[in-house]
């Protein structure tokens, strides 16, 4: 028997070897650092447990399938006794709601605060939104606004809040609905429900993912919400997916249409979220691509969240990265203006968002623990003293107001975006020192006297609110790559930077409740600039002629500065101007220079009618969108390389 011949391998395979090995090992190493998979983007992370998104009693009565047992179980419960003159033994009682997230709780509050047989038996209806931190203060006085009807009588002490809705309770009956409740304390509740206790009669119907709130004193037996039926989440899916098209003619999607169902686990958010990707994909075989995306099977997640990855993944690249972003803040509503309205329509096509009011949105609470589980490596919110360490890898910090930060950073910082820094006492400022490389900076107060003493040479946006000194810095004329300037709440501000021509870069000026009186001359030489906004600018009387040397300005808004009374004699030779807003403001007259401004619109609700008369020929009724164009222009800022 013949032993086995092994060749010889040369030093150089081995080094070959060697290094293809090495290789492998750093991609395998970045692979896991970007958290990539076959589905693109799929990430790993904790789920914030902070939830600040706010609820409406208001709902889409369009959009809701379903739940009609359990409302009626609900209002069973809520009416006992009521009725037929029965005797009134319980005078407070508490139903709670439980379930997961996304399963339709706040749905079922809003079916039942609606329900007409509920509206009619109590004379005050209120809602409010709980959240994780039970603020007793809030929420009883939010609960008077409803009971004394009017939103402006507020008071600081509780005693006094306590005082007067007691006194307003009198003899009423009273529904009330807790929604969203996290934690709740036996002596807080008590103290909550003091003054109810002066009413006729009291019911109350508490929302919560917490079991333990069923263990809360006056709690009846709690109503467990469990999944959507089959049925149901199939009209719901078809009314996200065809709307008012219906399903004539595609057939096709009835049994891909069950499968999906399935994997959405009941969960009429899920089912939402899945009905969107599907309206944007109407044909067989982008239905059949969904369902047998790999994320349906991962053991790891829940099936809202399985559902909500898949719609993540199927949003365009720009969409997911600024979706991921909008986790840097907390769970709150976020304001929208002028750039990113294409974002905001397609995020809040695909349930992704959640339209508020016109002007604003917010985050559903899953939607938000998702978007932030995937983002956890890069950004960080500081909410509390449970919160300050910063994670050494953490690219976009955000600071709730009130708190400090306990950690200095490492000048091997990556940080690129600090928004919102927490306001210091006695004149003291967060050191910037260590974080040159930001790219998107919000301060507050005193912080800003700290832009004297860093270089910040890759600073793209700034954000300056409440700075109390008459004059702002001038080491700001020094950011020379600074895109977007927002001055906010100065109120004792009176000048801007004399050298602001230096900002060669500057693309958007906003100031809005600000006290200056006069701008620089020297603003009219910021070539660059396209959009510049005044806007309640009290103290600004007249403006600096030369303003058409800004040839590339598209928005000019003096918006609400109600001392200015003319505006400058050239405005007319903007040759790139499309919108003028100088609405209620004190411009009585107009330069013949403005007959030129021909394609544009021009915003004059409040302005006297003889400033109207000249520009008939150009009134466009429009509507003033918020800063969520901020907010998508400094997301791509602090991508800069």
């Amino acid at each position: 028997m013949s032993l086995p011949v092994f060749q010889s391998v040369s030093l150089e395979t081995i080094k070959n070897i060697r290094q293809i090995n090495c290789r492998f090992d750093e991609i395998s190493t970045d692979r896991e650092t970007l958290k990539l998979t076959n589905e693109e983007g799929k990430r790993r992370g904790g789920v914030s447990s902070i939830n600040l998104s706010s609820t409406s009693h208001l709902m889409d009565k369009d959009n809701i399938f379903g739940r009609i047992d359990d409302k009626e179980k609900i209002i069973n419960q809520l009416l006992a006794g009521v009725l037929w003159g029965e005797v009134q033994n319980v005078q407070l009682r508490v139903i709670p709601i439980l379930g997961m997230g996304g399963i339709g709780k706040t749905t079922l509050a809003q079916m039942v605060h609606h329900d007409l047989s509920v509206q009619s038996i109590f004379d005050v209806m209120a809602w409010v939104y709980v959240s994780p931190e039970f603020n007793i203060i809030r929420i009883t006085n939010e609960i008077s606004e409803f009971v004394t009807a009017n939103p402006t009588n507020r008071f600081d002490g509780f005693s006094k809040i306590q005082e007067v809705l007691q006194k307003e309770l009198v003899g009423k009956t009273m529904f009330l609905v807790l929604d969203d409740v996290w934690n709740v304390q036996q002596n807080e509740w008590e103290m909550l429900f003091l003054p109810l206790r002066a009413a006729k009669l009291v019911r109350v119907l508490v929302t919560s993912r917490i079991d333990a709130v069923s263990q809360a004193p006056h709690i009846v037996s709690p109503h467990r919400l469990q999944v959507l039926p089959e049925h149901e989440c199939l009209k719901l899916l078809y009314n996200c997916a065809f709307g008012v098209e219906g399903m004539r003619g595609k057939e096709w999607s009835l049994d891909i249409g069950r499968q999906i169902i399935k994997k959405c686990g009941g969960l009429p958010l899920a089912v939402k979220c899945i009905g969107r990707v599907l309206h944007c994909n109407k044909d067989l075989y982008s239905w059949w691509e969904i369902l047998s995306s790999e994320l349906w099977e991962s053991a790891e997640l829940d099936p809202i969240f399985c559902a909500l990855k898949v719609s993540y993944n199927h949003l365009p690249p720009k969409l997911r990265e600024c979706l991921l972003f909008c986790s840097l803040f907390p769970k709150e509503r976020k304001r929208a203006e002028d750039v990113g309205e294409e974002y905001l329509a397609e995020l809040q096509m695909r349930y992704f968002i959640v339209p508020c009011t016109k002007s604003s949105f917010r985050l559903h609470n899953v939607i938000h623990d998702l978007v932030r589980s995937l983002s956890m490596d890069k950004i960080h919110t500081i909410m509390d003293e449970k919160s300050r360490h910063i994670p050494d890898k953490i690219q976009h910090l955000y600071i709730r107001r009130g708190n400090k930060i306990c950690q200095y950073f490492r000048r091997d910082n990556r940080l690129r975006t600090l928004f919102n820094a927490a306001l210091r006492p006695h004149g003291s400022f967060v050191d910037l020192h260590d974080i040159s490389l930001v790219r998107v900076l919000g301060l507050i107060g005193s912080n800003v006297l700290a832009l004297a003493h860093s270089r910040l040479k890759h600073l793209r946006y700034l954000r300056i609110t409440e700075f109390n000194d008459k004059a702002s810095p001038e080491s700001i004329c020094l950011l020379f790559h600074l895109q977007t300037l927002e001055i906010t709440h100065c109120y004792h501000l009176r000048e801007l930077p004399t050298n602001i021509a230096n900002l060669v870069n500057l693309l958007y000026l906003h100031i809005t409740h600000v006290g200056i009186e006069e701008l620089p001359v020297m603003l009219w030489h910021v070539h660059n600039l396209q959009i510049l906004r005044l806007k309640e600018c009290y103290k600004l009387r007249a403006l600096p002629s030369g303003i058409s040397k800004l040839k590339n300005l598209e928005f000019l808004q003096l918006k609400s500065c109600k001392l200015l009374e003319e505006i400058p004699a050239d405005t007319g030779n903007l040759i790139n101007l499309s919108h003028l807003d100088v609405s209620y403001s004190r411009i009585r007259t107009f330069p013949s220079s403005i007959g030129l401004f021909k394609s544009g619109k021009i915003m004059l609700a409040g302005v006297p009618d003889i400033a109207k008369k000249q520009l008939t020929s150009n009134l466009v009724d429009v509507y003033l969108r918020t800063w969520f164009q901020f907010f998508i222009q400094y997301y791509f800022f602090s991508r800069c390389i």
